[in-house]
């Protein structure tokens, strides 16, 4: 007999290739191979009690203050569980009383993420966007877009305005001289063809313009839900994103009660505005960088499954921004190795579009991610 200790990362069905159990027995054992925290705030007293007892009959454990013993108040607590468990706990929660039943219809969602990213690259026909070498006119522009396809992308993102923090709308009018060239030539290339267009823009106008021309996404900062109904008439995906504020007025340190419930809450009531002008391809972008501070940007990043409750995919775009200049000190051209660590961990925390200046050095990443990941025992 041999014994090693390895990886708990380890995918559970590569491991299973080499070990070759019966079929139902793997498919039952998988969902006790994932480990699922579950933080609970301001939980009452009797129902932490309930909880706590029926999470270890099931062999599940609810980690609370010591005080709720006594059975009244409120705590937070922390619930460790597996997928197995919590299909039973889940059954057991809906019967219960003192706000358990919602308990139960949380569990219930499907925290599935994606099995391989989907990269957008980013091509900015302004010359104000933060970040300098992603800026280019009609000729540049395309020969980068068609860079970025033949390097892997499959979306790519056209900007004609800048949205970093401090910068000003150039208008309507302005925003369709930079990009009618670029886009009328992307429809005669067929570029649209070899990927998923997507033009960063609230402007009504110039985003019909372009959806006439094969674009496949409006990519919208402002959360505007009324151009929800433009996605439906065309059949395209609305970018649903957070942001506090306005660009001219983000502050560098806004404050949050409670950051992830907040952007829950506006996820919520704008996809029910989405789905309410008809539109049902949504994705859901946390807002990196747009009104949270530098803590509040990695907490996202780090929180990202939460919002898979929603069922919707993830878009998360942290390429160069401030937040890896805050924690080490860089020039943005010298932030590539943060965006790349930045950009992993979200995939890992269930992003599956990311959007990036740098599409090669992160088409080489994720392959090396999938080979690791993917890779068996021995």
């Amino acid at each position: 007999m041999k014994i090693f200790k390895i990886n708990n990362q380890t995918d559970f069905n590569e491991i299973c290739k080499d070990i070759k159990p019966e079929k139902a027995g793997q498919k039952l054992m998988e969902k006790k191979s994932n480990l699922n925290f579950f933080y609970i705030k301001d939980i009452k007293a009797p129902a932490a009690n309930i909880l706590k007892q029926d999470a270890l009959s099931v062999g599940a454990e609810l980690v609370c203050e010591k005080s709720v013993i006594l059975g009244s108040g409120l705590s937070n607590a922390l619930l460790i569980v597996n997928d197995k468990q919590i299909e039973i706990l889940s059954k057991k929660e809906a019967l219960q009383d003192f706000e358990l039943k919602e308990l139960a219809k949380y569990l219930k969602n499907n925290f599935t993420k994606p099995k391989k990213p989907e990269i957008m690259g980013v091509t900015n026909i302004n010359e104000d966007s933060f970040n300098s070498q992603s800026r280019v006119d009609t000729n540049s522009g395309i020969k980068r877009i068609i860079t970025h396809i033949e390097d892997g992308a499959s979306y790519i993102d056209l900007g004609g305005v800048s949205s970093r923090p401090g910068s000003k709308y150039c208008g309507r009018d302005e925003e369709f001289r930079r990009i009618k060239g670029i886009i009328d030539e992307i429809y005669r290339l067929n570029l649209y063809q070899k990927a998923k267009f997507s033009l960063d823009s609230f402007d009504e106008y110039c985003l019909e313009y372009a959806l006439n021309k094969g674009f496949y996404m409006i990519n919208d900062i402002t959360g505007n839900t009324n151009l929800a109904t433009l996605a439906a008439k065309y059949d395209v995906e609305y970018c649903l994103m957070h942001m506090q504020g306005e660009p001219t007025t983000m502050q560098e340190d806004p404050k949050y009660d409670d950051l992830i419930y907040e952007i829950d809450e506006f996820f919520k009531i704008k996809i029910k505005e989405c789905l309410a002008n008809g539109c049902k391809k949504i994705v859901l972008d946390v807002g990196i960088g747009f009104g949270k501070s530098a803590s509040d940007n990695i907490f996202l990043i780090k929180h990202l499954e939460h919002f898979l409750h929603f069922g919707y995919p993830l878009f998360v775009g942290a390429s160069r921004k401030s937040v890896i200049n805050f924690y080490y000190k860089s020039e943005i051209k010298d932030r590539l190795p943060g965006s790349l660590y930045l950009h992993l961990k979200a995939f890992e925390n269930g992003a599956t579009i990311i959007r990036t200046h740098d599409v090669k050095e992160h088409m080489q990443m994720f392959k090396m991610h999938e080979i690791y990941s993917d890779f068996g025992v021995w």
